[in-house]
């Protein structure tokens, strides 16, 4: 039987007029690859909007965060501090190229679980799209029958 843990993801978006807030709570599954990066993924609900894909972040040792969809929406965006990544978001509406730009990248994860935050910015065409923030937390589930 695999590990169970639990992800409380919070995100804010800004965008020149407004601000938005979202949180998620859901379980997820958690481990540390041959590379040494920490993986956290779990499977998008009708909650996200996203229903189904699932997501993968993969936090390397250096704070290089990849997120991952893959199923009904793929995207992979590349997040790390002192660079400008160029990727492509997958939306109902048609897949969009964006430079995604780290503002910071904060990783404390241990194999207890941890918590993750980073701040960036995607733009298309250099047109600002929204400046984001996610907070995440990562714990085993202490439901879960051993």
């Amino acid at each position: 039987m695999k590990e169970v843990w639990i992800l409380t993801l919070k995100s804010i978006q800004r965008d020149q007029d407004e601000k938005s807030t979202s949180e998620l709570i859901t379980e997820a599954r958690y481990h540390m690859d041959e590379n040494g990066d920490r993986v956290i993924s779990y499977d998008e609900s009708e909650t996200t909007g996203m229903e189904g894909s699932r997501m993968e972040l993969r936090i390397s040792p250096d704070n290089m965060v990849s997120v991952i969809r893959t199923g009904t929406f793929q995207t992979h965006l590349v997040v790390q501090p002192g660079r400008k990544h160029f990727c492509h978001y997958e939306t109902p509406f048609g897949e969009i190229p964006v430079g995604v730009a780290a503002r910071w990248v904060r990783a404390a994860l241990t194999d207890e679980g941890g918590h993750l935050e980073m701040r960036y910015t995607v733009d298309t065409n250099s047109t600002l799209l929204s400046d984001n923030e996610i907070i995440l937390d990562i714990r085993r589930d202490s439901n879960q029958e051993e």
